[in-house]
């Protein structure tokens, strides 16, 4: 079954505090928590980091890190002691194909389960050496660094190609998950959703989170 990971996206702590503290108790819906990271670099925007949050190590969630950064390994340890135990890193970030190589190999000298992400416009095939590698591959729906922007309709295709070169891999998909566009990804084999805007932007974010669900299982 497709999983809905509620996203948090803030350069201010104490709004992570409190949005956290909101999430936390809707945490029977959901097993993972997405929290992603912009270093103003590698994306326009930037937000509280790895080295912030600390205090999420006690957290019974499950902890995503997405590293929208340049250099993301040198976010590892923080996320290591924060309590992440996946970090995800963008295939664009890095210059070649023996940086991103060892990338992997630093999260997993750290036990931390490494994943690629890629945007909108960079195609399946450049990251398909990888596969063997990282287990995760993240397909932005949405170009990197904002919420709330209107997911790219070829996204389903692109999460359909992967899913026919490889069974075994968990696919996210991150950005514009809305109502419809929830189904139609679970439908060709994603299995997260993160939802960040959807959820946090609503007026009820409990319902919100339930007519996403509803839409998947539908």
């Amino acid at each position: 079954m497709t999983e809905i990971a509620p996203a948090i996206l803030t350069n201010d702590i104490n709004d992570f505090r409190k949005t956290y503290a909101g999430i936390f108790a809707l945490s029977h819906y959901f097993i993972k928590l997405h929290v992603d990271f912009c270093d103003g670099e590698f994306v326009p925007s930037k937000t509280v980091m790895p080295m912030d949050l600390g205090f999420l190590k006690a957290s019974p969630l499950f902890l995503v890190a997405h590293l929208m950064t340049l250099n993301p390994q040198i976010y590892f340890a923080d996320a290591k002691n924060a309590g992440f135990k996946w970090v995800i890193f963008h295939f664009e970030a890095f210059n070649s194909d023996d940086e991103i190589k060892n990338a992997i190999r630093t999260a997993d000298s750290m036990e931390l389960r490494p994943g690629i992400a890629i945007n909108p416009e960079t195609p399946l095939h450049l990251i398909a050496k990888f596969l063997p590698l990282v287990g995760i591959v993240q397909i932005m729906g949405i170009h990197p660094g904002f919420q709330t922007r209107s997911f790219i309709p070829s996204t389903v295709d692109k999460i359909r190609e992967l899913r026919a070169l490889s069974k075994n891999v968990i696919i996210i998909v991150d950005g514009g998950i809305r109502v419809g566009i929830a189904r139609q990804c679970a439908n060709v084999g994603a299995d997260i959703l993160v939802a960040g805007s959807a959820i946090l932007r609503s007026e009820d974010e409990e319902m919100a989170i339930e007519t996403l669900k509803l839409d998947i299982e539908s």
